[in-house]
């Protein structure tokens, strides 16, 4: 079993022994072979139920071939959500991890672990970044978005849907180039951000007690955990099932996430699963408070964070209750579990002084509203074939949502 940790945490040498992988993954062809498999499929794994399996199985194809080079090699995920305020500024996108904007005419890629590489899909060019606002990023899906998504939706295909038509598009269509395309596993973002939408559908499976909840537009009309998972004769999974890859810890899923529940201790014998059931064994440890005792109503990976954003979420339903329809497992917390979350909130006061630091208790006043994410594109929507309709609900309900937490007194910590 192999950890996923959040990329926020990395040291230089973590990084340095991800160039070597991506190196030698580039020049054995192995990345060109997963971009254009990922295009080859593109259309049965986007707008549709596969989205989430199809790209878990994915990721971990290609963490195999890179632990065939450095049997330490895991993929780090990047919660963009630490990023969302002004993403360009992300301490992922510096000289030492994967770069920056593009430069020149063409949008190459020059510094981080990827500088200068030559493509070949879907055809020879330099590796490209266009930063979707010149030099900055429009806004990235803020985590109280994700949050309010991880509590609200009770079926895999409107999660599906609303995490497709935000964070994981806003993120792609960020950094634009080969980020922007079919081929966005050129760069090895796609493959961080997917482990982080993956570590996202984990906790919602556990949240709603759904792990085998599995609905939405399939192969056949109505997607069951018998189809087979999308794949083509430049990447075969075998044949191997939906249902093969429901439950971190089991099977080929070999990982789990330092910020998420870990694996059951026995494979469901019901495709249900308790997400607070403390008799489970092996539940991650942060300090001395596993995580399955913090309420994991949240999608951040900032677990300080966390705390803060829930008690302070729970103070707001106090101050409108239009907000209780956004997060209904906060309006329910047992007192007990409130404790627990304003327990690691003033944890997080605590650390963030001591440390100088003021991102974690929120205080600036430049921090206090929470920004509107940036629109999907007509171009993206129509690439993925997605309703427009229904992509701008999604877009117009996150920016009530938005609303209604900066007209209180909410406060976000990230």
């Amino acid at each position: 079993m192999r950890m996923r940790v959040s990329a926020h945490t990395l040291s230089p040498d973590d990084w340095q022994r991800i160039e070597a992988v991506m190196t030698e993954l580039h020049a054995q062809g192995q990345v060109d072979r997963f971009a254009r498999s990922h295009q080859a499929v593109f259309r049965q794994v986007h707008g549709q139920a596969a989205f989430f399996p199809f790209h878990r199985r994915f990721v971990i194809e290609f963490e195999n071939l890179g632990r065939q080079i450095d049997p330490e090699f895991t993929i780090p995920y990047w919660d963009t959500t630490l990023d969302a305020r002004n993403p360009a500024a992300s301490p992922l996108l510096r000289n030492e991890t994967l770069g920056g904007n593009g430069r020149g005419p063409n949008g190459c890629v020059m510094d981080g672990i990827q500088a200068n590489w030559i493509m070949d899909s879907p055809n020879t060019h330099c590796i490209r970044r266009r930063y979707s606002a010149g030099a900055r990023m429009n806004p990235w899906t803020p985590a109280e978005i994700i949050t309010s998504y991880i509590q609200t939706n009770n079926r895999l295909s409107r999660f599906r849907e609303n995490i497709e038509f935000s964070i994981h598009g806003a993120t792609h269509l960020g950094l634009g180039g080969d980020a922007a395309t079919m081929f966005a596993p050129n760069d090895f973002f796609f493959f961080m951000h997917h482990a982080n939408l993956d570590r996202l559908w984990w906790i919602w499976q556990n949240n709603q007690d759904a792990m085998f909840d599995y609905n939405g537009p399939g192969p056949n009309g109505e997607a069951t955990l018998d189809d087979v998972i999308p794949q083509n004769r430049m990447l075969s999974f075998g044949g191997e099932r939906v249902e093969d890859v429901m439950v971190l810890g089991y099977g080929n899923v070999c990982y789990i996430y330092d910020s998420a529940p870990r694996a059951p201790g026995s494979y469901p014998s019901q495709r249900t699963i308790d997400d607070f059931d403390e008799s489970l064994p092996g539940r991650v440890i942060h300090g001395s408070e596993p995580v399955s005792r913090l309420p994991m109503f949240s999608g951040s990976s900032d677990l300080a964070g966390r705390g803060l954003e829930i008690t302070r979420i729970h103070k707001a339903l106090g101050e409108n209750s239009d907000l209780q329809a956004f997060f209904p497992q906060v309006a329910s917390m047992e007192p007990s579990r409130l404790e627990v979350a304003m327990a690691a909130g003033a944890g997080a006061v605590t650390a963030a002084v001591s440390a100088g630091a003021s991102r974690a208790m929120g205080k600036c006043g430049q921090r206090k509203r929470i920004i509107y994410p940036a629109r999907m594109s007509n171009a993206w929507i129509k690439m993925h074939g997605f309703d427009f309709e229904r992509v701008e609900q999604v877009h117009r309900e996150a920016c009530r949502l938005i609303d209604l937490l900066n007209n209180s007194t909410y406060v976000s910590p990230y």
